[in-house]
């Protein structure tokens, strides 16, 4: 597989991402859907009959459409994977290009609609794995929300190129690549970086945006940290949380890591799949927040008062098994679909 070949483009609507691949198409171009495995196996093969139809120092210039909802981080980091495992050199990915519609993300992020997970979900990846986000329907905004919404995806996604889709007319005007994108897919993404460097609290001149990170090595009381996320997280209590990322430990669920993750108005707390007593689980709280006008010393102050305290955690694991918890029991004790909390 020719290194930095292939170029994967996603969108929440596949008409969108069809348009834009049709624009940055120069010779080869598939549809690739199903598991992350099977894109990538797909994907594969599709560079590997091209290696041997045009030559293996063509250059292929292969676009991939993702369906809605693939994972696209997945199929670039098994693509990665595979070529590093061949050839010892991972760069095969060009650009993972997402297309947003302005107006539905601002709509999502400001208008407290509270039941729209799996669109969040499918945003949040699509802009925090992106090395190129293509903004369709930025005419709806005003100049104020429109500058807001590019500054956090500025912050969500730090590697990436942030463009208006009518633009990009073709391939020639998207980015130059090194064919590093695969690495972005691995530790790109906004809240990972905060989490992994020493910055706490920031903002920026250019705009009304917050972030901050939580670390305590403590444990969440279950009762203390609802009434938190209610009271002191709700949009206008301490300024306006657009986006919180990380994970979490609840004592009254001492087995296992959570994984916390907001945007909007909507806020997601999952089981991870690493046990709390694994060597690599984060230890206690590891949480990054961004947000208009956030007041950090009140949103700390909060999530403290959340905090264990001594006594309850001398009681140990036993007892804290026992005690209310507001939060729907988590799929891995519970398969039952209801694990959202708001």
């Amino acid at each position: 597989m020719r290194a930095a070949a292939i170029t994967l483009v996603t969108a929440l609507h596949q008409v969108d991402t069809d348009r834009l691949a049709a624009r940055i198409t120069t010779g080869h171009r598939m549809l690739a859907g199903g598991s992350a495995l099977a894109a990538a196996r797909a994907i594969a093969d599709r560079a590997d009959r091209l290696d041997q139809v045009c030559g293996p120092t063509a250059d292929h210039g292969l676009v991939v459409t993702m369906t809605p909802g693939a994972d696209a981080r997945a199929v670039g980091m098994m693509l990665a994977n595979a070529a590093r495992s061949e050839t010892g050199d991972d760069r095969v990915l060009r650009h993972v290009v997402g297309v947003l519609r302005a107006d539905d993300v601002a709509h999502l992020l400001w208008s407290d609609v509270d039941d729209a997970f799996v669109a969040a979900d499918r945003v949040t990846a699509l802009v925090e794995y992106a090395t190129v986000i293509a903004l369709d329907r930025v005419e709806p905004l005003s100049g104020r929300r429109r500058r807001a919404l590019v500054s956090l995806l500025h912050r969500l996604a730090p590697q990436a190129v942030i463009v208006a889709l009518p633009a990009i007319r073709s391939a020639a005007d998207l980015p130059a690549s090194n064919g590093g994108a695969a690495r972005v897919l691995a530790t790109g993404a906004g809240w990972m970086r905060a989490l992994s460097s020493g910055a706490d609290a920031g903002r920026e001149a250019r705009d009304d945006l917050v972030s901050m990170r939580y670390r305590e090595p403590l444990p969440f009381h279950p009762v203390r940290l609802a009434t938190a996320v209610e009271r002191d997280l709700a949009a206008g209590a301490n300024g306006r949380v657009l986006r919180s990322k990380g994970f979490f430990r609840l004592a009254s669920r001492p087995d296992h890591v959570g994984s916390w993750s907001s945007f909007g108005a909507m806020l997601a707390l999952d089981p991870t799949a690493n046990p709390s007593w694994d060597a690599d689980a984060p230890i206690g709280q590891a949480l990054w927040f961004v947000g208009e006008r956030l007041d950090v010393r009140a949103i700390e102050r909060a999530l403290d008062h959340a905090l264990l305290r001594p006594s309850e955690l001398l009681a140990g694991p036993d007892v804290w098994r026992g005690w209310a918890d507001p939060f729907p029991v988590w799929p891995a004790a519970d398969p039952a679909p209801g694990h959202r909390h708001e």
